[in-house]
């Protein structure tokens, strides 16, 4: 038996199988999230990397109530065992950001940080596309520290993720799982 499948995001016809699983090709400049944070000038990674403004967004961040700081404005997110997931904000609010974390029992940790993220899907019609900075809070079931900071990015196409401005911290009320 075969079916007709309208794709309208290209506006193709395809005819397939009833068993076949039709992928989406759509992978090649795609529009992806925007985040909220600077976006340097010129717009590449060293610049990023070397913000006077992301450096004095992290340098000044206070630390959360009931929490303490464990690592300051590293060009590195942690990754380490225990991960929790992540969401996005619109500013970098640490108060915030702790307070997603204590909703959650498991959670002991937080690392803010921003992440150079590219504005369209890297693909071979747009392999360096222009940048966007996504402010990320992530959470974490156990403590974080400067040496889980090891998540400095990758490269997609010609496309350079990369971290700055990352701050860590651990909630001094919580109970870590690792400790004991």
């Amino acid at each position: 038996m075969r079916f007709l499948a309208i794709c309208s995001l290209f506006g193709v016809a395809v005819f397939a199988d009833t068993h076949t699983i039709l992928t989406r090709r759509d992978d090649n400049c795609t529009a992806q999230p925007l985040g909220k944070g600077p976006v340097p000038s010129p717009d590449n990674s060293y610049e990023f990397l070397h913000s006077g403004e992301i450096d004095k967004l992290a340098k000044q961040a206070e630390t959360p109530v009931n929490y303490t700081k464990a690592f300051e404005n590293l060009h590195a997110s942690s990754s380490n065992e225990n991960y929790l997931g992540y969401i996005t904000l619109d500013s970098y609010d640490t108060a915030l950001c702790a307070a997603n974390c204590t909703e959650k029992s498991e959670c002991q940790s937080i690392n803010i940080f921003f992440e150079r993220s590219p504005t369209v899907a890297p693909g071979e019609d747009c392999v360096n596309p222009p940048s966007t900075n996504i402010i990320k809070c992530a959470f974490w079931g156990s403590t974080v520290n400067e040496a889980s900071a090891t998540n400095t990015g990758h490269t997609e196409q010609a496309f350079n993720v990369v971290v700055a401005g990352s701050n860590g911290y651990y909630n001094t009320k919580a109970e870590d799982p690792q400790k004991g």
